[in-house]
């Protein structure tokens, strides 16, 4: 895409988004996200944006989540978008996340995301992986990661949080090199002894993990998944302690496929906060608040466009993981 093609879809995106909320009233959340003074992390996790230059809705869904972020009482540590943060992996999409994402980027000390398959896919790899990095230079305190992958990690208060991504084009699953997986095993290493949880965040989760196939439509064995490095990537966490690995991709609701303890590791889909998601809980712009205490993660999922948090009649609106 050209950049008079871009500016003109960027422009336009604005448009339709300045129609769409010009009648809106103040957001005033009933229940604003407020830390516990106990906890020692605070974060929040978006599942794909997946914002698109033909789909205004999809704008207005996180244009409203932004809202909700806004009203924060003090600053959160993080919040982490897991891929698919353009539908077509166009500069104008990215840029214009970036203008929705500012306001609440301004109330959040780190924002992170991570490489989904829209991100990627049909189009070249290195130009896409300078465009990621570009948008996140676009926001306050936006993490870049290196300029040749999309893996690495970073130490947020104190708590590891690893960033993985594809290591070339893939049309639907993630193709993760055997380098980064040495690398992943290494990183979780160094986090052994602290007795403190590491967050790996990925777009795909594994297969036969929250659910599917059934949440991916019921397709296959493998769809939905990070695909051929499933058994490799679980192989990993499996010699660790305390890894928590929160994925999005699969568009499914806070249900009972959310979070599944698979022993050595767990295992947390996150909804998407900007495409319609599946299952039977059918709010938009869903998402969930992590906060983490020194024996124990609590996770309460929320409706951001409406600024309240789930019924506790949702299964998985709140879970706990306890930490050894």
């Amino acid at each position: 895409m050209t950049d008079r093609i871009s500016e003109f879809f960027y422009k336009r995106m604005e448009k339709q988004l300045s129609r769409m909320t010009a009648s809106l009233e103040p957001h005033y959340a009933d229940e604003p996200i407020e830390k516990d003074r106990n906890s020692k992390l605070s974060f929040v996790v978006w599942g794909d944006p997946q914002i698109s230059a033909l789909s205004p809705l999809r704008s207005y869904r996180v244009f409203n989540a932004v809202r909700d972020l806004e009203n924060v009482k003090e600053p959160l540590d993080a919040l982490v978008l897991c891929g698919d943060l353009a539908e077509y992996g166009a500069w104008c999409e990215y840029r214009f996340l970036a203008h929705l994402l500012e306001p609440a980027a301004k109330k959040i000390k780190h924002v992170f995301a991570v490489s989904g398959n829209h991100d990627v896919r049909i189009r070249n790899y290195k130009t896409q992986l300078a465009k990621f990095n570009r948008f996140l230079g676009l926001l306050s305190d936006g993490e870049q990661g290196p300029d040749d992958r999309y893996y690495f990690s970073k130490d947020v208060e104190g708590y590891k949080f690893i960033m993985l991504g594809a290591d070339k084009n893939s049309f639907e699953a993630s193709y993760i090199s055997d380098r980064q997986l040495e690398w992943l095993d290494s990183e979780l290493s160094k986090n052994d002894d602290s007795g403190k949880p590491v967050f790996v965040f990925n777009h795909q989760p594994i297969k036969h993990t929250n659910g599917l196939p059934v949440t991916f439509l019921g397709r296959g064995k493998w769809r939905g998944s990070v695909g051929n490095e499933s058994d490799k990537l679980r192989s990993i966490f499996e010699k660790h302690e305390n890894v928590i690995y929160v994925t999005g991709h699969l568009h499914y609701c806070t249900s009972q496929y959310t979070y599944e303890d698979c022993g050595a590791f767990k295992a947390i889909n996150v909804p998407t906060v900007g495409v319609i998601n599946h299952g039977v809980f059918k709010p938009f712009s869903q998402g969930y608040v992590f906060e983490v205490f020194d024996n124990k993660i609590v996770c309460r999922s929320r409706v951001f466009a409406d600024g309240k948090y789930t019924d506790p009649s949702v299964p998985n609106s709140t879970f706990e993981i306890p930490l050894k």
